[in-house]
């Protein structure tokens, strides 16, 4: 009976295993056909600097009040799929949208709609993730199942980036559409439990829980003031490469080479995991995510721009890895999911707002060199930061 007992949990494992690789191949895969190109393709609507940011920014403004709801929705239904398929289906129909949109508050009011279905999807999956390979004994797991994604990510990108530099980014978005409704009906097929541990019917919110947690508050903070630059330089980096005299196809292979990085990084996680500390993992991402600004700050060719995008890999990569397990760590159980998207809210919502908007005015009025410096000095006062939170902790 025990070797049995021992086949079936082999059997379990293995189907949550191949179960996730698929899914984050086919969810990046199709991530990759627009989001890359979100600047290129405003820029193709004839906006400037200074309105790119604004629409972008006004989309992360968005993400604020998505992140806190999706957490609470799911949190109380206590399931992670049905939440996501809800997502990709109204997200396909407004990503179609933009294809009929031109005036600068119409594609404002798309992106904003987009960005509110299309937000809770990366860390809802993570944290279904996290849950189902916890349960079948492989808790340190989630870096390699992200890999596959990465890797479906970069081929993607670079195909789309051929077809944009042929055409526009608008002949692309119908297929983005199909391809998120094929996902939200594989998701529907997928047998691996979503289900949050059973409970009570309606756990409370509790904001008094979060708001006396200051450790969290403090470490909001600093991941806030950290992601600033980033934002801003992941935004324009497709401004700077035409800057510099590179074709679309080079927003491509940028796009390709920081998921390759990403996922070879998070392939090797695990091992960094057993020896790291979450807290420390954010700090090492802090270090390159300077590096990445300061070497931005003097590139001269579109090719250094591709390069040097490799450090997305130990920085972005590393940083949302320590994020998952910090939260899994320090989060109460039974908000877990709520903290998480609350977390991704400050720093890919309010974040993007500071760092698109403020990015493109200072795009506008001197230029990328300031703005990279001005990012490695940003990113180097949250590393002081947290270096301080860590020596406090306890």
């Amino acid at each position: 009976m025990e070797a049995v007992g021992k086949t079936k949990d082999g059997k379990e494992a293995q189907k949550v295993l191949f179960s996730f690789v698929f899914i984050y191949l086919l969810y990046m895969t199709s991530r990759a056909i627009f989001n890359p190109y979100v600047t290129v393709y405003l820029q193709e609507k004839g906006f400037v600097a200074e309105k790119i940011g604004l629409v972008t920014g006004a989309n992360s403004f968005m993400l604020i009040i998505a992140q806190p709801l999706w957490g609470i929705v799911t949190d109380k239904l206590q399931s992670s799929k049905y939440t996501l398929v809800i997502c990709m289906m109204v997200q396909a129909v407004f990503s179609v949208a933009l294809v009929y949109s031109n005036t600068f508050f119409a594609i404002a009011a798309c992106f904003c709609l987009y960005g509110f279905f299309s937000s809770p999807e990366g860390p809802l999956l993570d944290t279904w993730c996290l849950k189902s390979l916890k349960k079948v004994g492989h808790h340190n797991s989630v870096g390699q199942m992200k890999f596959a994604g990465c890797f479906g990510y970069a081929l993607s990108s670079i195909l789309s980036g051929y077809i944009i530099s042929s055409y526009d980014t608008t002949k692309i978005l119908p297929v983005y559409s199909c391809i998120l409704f094929l996902i939200a009906g594989f998701l529907l097929m997928v047998r691996v439990d979503s289900r949050e541990e059973k409970k009570e019917a309606f756990p409370k919110l509790n904001l008094g829980k979060i708001i006396r947690d200051k450790r969290f508050l403090v470490f909001l903070v600093i991941i806030f003031i950290m992601q600033i630059p980033h934002r801003a330089a992941y935004t324009f980096y497709p401004l700077l490469i035409s800057e510099l005299g590179g074709i679309k196809t080079f927003v491509g292979y940028t796009s390709a080479i920081m998921f390759l990085s990403e996922g070879i990084v998070l392939f090797f996680s695990k091992k960094l995991l057993s020896r790291y500390r979450p807290e420390n993992i954010i700090m090492f991402s802090g270090i390159f995510f300077l590096i990445w600004q300061l070497f931005y700050a003097v590139v001269r060719k579109p090719w250094q721009v591709a390069a040097i995008a490799v450090l997305d890999g130990p920085s972005y990569a590393l940083f949302t890895i320590g994020i998952l397990y910090f939260l899994d760590e320090t989060a109460p159980s039974d908000m877990r999911t709520t903290y998480q998207t609350i977390t991704y809210a400050v720093y890919f919502g309010l974040s993007g707002i500071a760092g698109n908007s403020i990015g493109g005015w200072m795009l506008g009025n001197f230029g990328f060199q300031k703005l990279y410096l001005f990012g490695a000095v940003v990113i180097g006062v949250a590393m002081c930061g947290l270096h301080l939170m860590n020596k406090m902790k306890g």
